[in-house]
């Protein structure tokens, strides 16, 4: 039986660095699946992503569809809550654009890029270095765009509080795998929605 050729993975950088990935995949037909992968879940970091084979043949998997995908910043600093994110997002029917902000700060800062307008922020309220009540408070355009508080909180006050400083949501994280899923995909689903008028100023 014939070997198949191994496949390597150059993901090309905004700024043309490349970084090189062998992977122990059969198929390129799973190769170009993890490509859309890095590309969705890797922020705005990667143009394209080339999928090369030991017999030098080359498939480029372009970053085409992200400037017509909707844009969610996701603001939390738990790994396993952020890969649970992306998954659900990979899995959802409506494909999105994923950019990650692991501390209040960073969120702030990417809030603050002039270029840089979110269709949703989800965000998780114990982050560090500024709270998720600061970047909430602080966040100018937060009557425009949806912010959606995702928090293991079960405290009342927490509610109140988030709505009372502009929050258009607050859902509390499922324990469960599949319900923590559905909670993403459906708020991601109802607020990026552009036949939604929820999302209007209120």
């Amino acid at each position: 039986m014939e070997k198949e050729p191994a496949l390597t993975l150059h993901c090309v950088r905004k700024n043309g660095r490349r970084e090189e990935t062998k992977l122990s995949l059969a198929t390129l037909t799973e190769a170009r699946e993890v490509a859309q992968r890095i590309l969705r879940l890797g922020g705005s970091l990667y143009e394209e992503v080339d999928i090369c084979t030991e017999n030098g043949a080359i498939e480029t998997v372009h970053n085409a569809d992200h400037a017509t995908l909707p844009e969610v910043l996701l603001i939390e600093d738990n790994a396993g809550d952020a890969l649970l994110v992306g998954q659900a997002l990979v899995d959802s029917p409506a494909p999105v654009h994923l950019h990650i902000a692991r501390d209040g700060e960073q969120a702030l800062q990417i809030l603050r890029e002039p270029d840089y307008k979110p269709d949703l922020v989800i965000l998780d309220l114990n982050i560090p270095k500024l709270s998720g009540y600061a970047v909430l408070a602080s966040y100018p355009l937060r009557k425009t765009t949806p912010v959606v508080v995702f928090s293991a909180s079960q405290n009342e006050s927490d509610v109140d509080r988030a709505y009372s400083l502009g929050a258009r949501e607050f859902v509390r994280k499922p324990m469960d795998l599949d319900e923590y899923k559905t909670a993403v995909s459906g708020m991601v689903q109802k607020w990026t929605n552009p036949n939604n008028t929820a999302t209007l100023a209120l």
